[in-house]
């Protein structure tokens, strides 16, 4: 579990690894929100004992956090995850969402994100791929994964994430990395399909 950074900001948004966080301070940045302070809590099982330390540091007894918004994927059920993100808040005596994109709460005011829309099951990659799908290569993309299944009888797991890697393998200069590639501006960050997340980001 990565170690919890001292908490500098009122806002305050943990999310699920490394990519993950440099695409949201992408986001951050674009917005123009002032104010919000990102950590990444590792993966879906650290968040509880993430929450545990979180909710024990000085500055959050102090309350000095406003808001805090969580991120996960939904991998198997979007309903799941939201249910698992709430386990881990009741266990560190913080508020519980109603609903995702829905805060609730104040000092702070707690808010959970569900990617890719908090409905589908799906992760990160899921969404990318939706904001690039109108890029031509993603018809050679969809024949290569058919040529697999039809040579093997299966396809890569998860198939979205094989995807994604084949996305940025075809860029002139390839970035295999999700983060580095948004860095690099491959993942379309002025689609709508980014809406969710933007909505998100500003109720924090």
């Amino acid at each position: 579990m990565p170690q919890l950074r001292n908490i500098t900001e009122s806002k305050q948004l943990l999310v699920e690894g490394k990519d993950v966080e440099i695409i949201f301070s992408l986001f951050v940045e674009q917005m123009g929100i002032p104010g919000l302070q990102i950590q990444d809590y590792g993966g879906v099982n650290e968040l509880a004992g993430f929450l545990e330390q979180f909710v024990l540091s000085h500055n959050f007894r102090s309350g000095n956090v406003a808001s805090l918004g969580i991120v996960r994927d939904a991998e198997t059920g979007a309903e799941a995850a939201f249910q698992s993100i709430c386990s881990a808040l009741e266990k560190a005596n913080l508020t519980k969402p109603d609903l995702p994109v829905v805060p609730k709460g104040v000092n702070p005011k707690i808010n959970i994100l569900i990617l890719p829309d908090a409905s589908t099951s799906g992760m990160l990659e899921t969404l990318l791929l939706r904001a690039v799908a109108n890029d031509p290569v993603m018809v050679c993309i969809d024949q290569y994964f058919e040529c697999i299944n039809q040579k093997t009888e299966y396809l890569p797991s998860p198939i979205d994430k094989a995807k994604a890697l084949a996305f940025l393998a075809s860029r002139q200069n390839i970035k295999p990395l999700l983060g580095h590639a948004a860095r690099a501006g491959y993942w379309n960050f002025n689609s709508l399909v980014y809406d969710d997340v933007r909505s998100f980001l500003k109720s924090l």
